[in-house]
Order: C-alpha cells, then structure tokens, then sequence
C-alpha cells in the first residue's frame, strides 16, 4: 500500500485531498506546514508528497529544497499545488525539485490520475 504526505496549512484542503486519495486505498499522512512535514517524515516511509506552495514556518519550496537534500527522499515524487499564477514562484519550485503543479481547486480525476502515473513511474 503507498503511503502520501499532504502537506497544506488548511485543515479543509487536507481533509479534502485525503478523502480523494482513500477512495483508492493510499495510506495517508497530513502536515499542517512543512516543519511538521519533516518531524512526520523522521519516523515515516512515504512514497509521494503533496504540498502547498504558501505556508507559515516552512513554504512549499523550502520543504521541497530539505527533502531533496536528504537522502532517503532524493528521488520522492513531489506535486506542488498552488493557487499562484507567479511564474518565477513556478520556476523556483521546479528548479528545487518539484514533479508538477496541481492549481486549486482540485480537480479529483486528475489529482489521481497524476499521482498514480508518478507513483508507476517509481516502480
């Protein structure tokens, strides 16, 4: 069973993108920013993480930018999910190491779809 850390400083977003993935039977893990995301990923194996662009203590780039410097999460698929039209954000994002760019509001289907092709492409 594969294992996804949503990482979202809203409690909505999180539910919602939970809901979403347990339809088809991910385990999932929820961090409020991406401090909490890396305590969680001390003691957690994950297999793809989904993170919010903007957040309080730790954005998304900055997430991203640890989990690429670690070496357990070198090759972790990450999708980047924004609300931005800011296309150096963007750039910044990718350039740190991001799979792809999701925009709010998710489109369920497609959140799925791209996490199933991310996850195939790591086996």
């Amino acid at each position: 069973m594969k294992k996804i850390l949503i990482v979202d400083d809203s409690p909505t977003i999180r539910k919602l993108i939970n809901f979403i993935l347990k339809k088809k039977n991910y385990i999932v893990t929820e961090a409020e920013d991406g401090v909490d995301a890396m305590e969680k990923l001390i003691n957690t194996k994950i297999d793809l993480v989904i993170a919010d662009l903007n957040m309080p203590n730790m954005d998304g780039i900055e997430l991203v930018k640890s989990l690429r410097n670690s070496y357990y999460h070198l090759d972790t698929p990450i999708i980047m999910l924004t609300t931005t039209k800011d296309e150096e954000l963007k750039k910044s994002a990718l350039e740190a190491g991001v799979n792809l760019f999701l925009n709010k509001p998710i489109q369920p289907n497609l959140l799925l779809y791209k996490v199933e092709s991310l996850l195939a492409g790591g086996e």
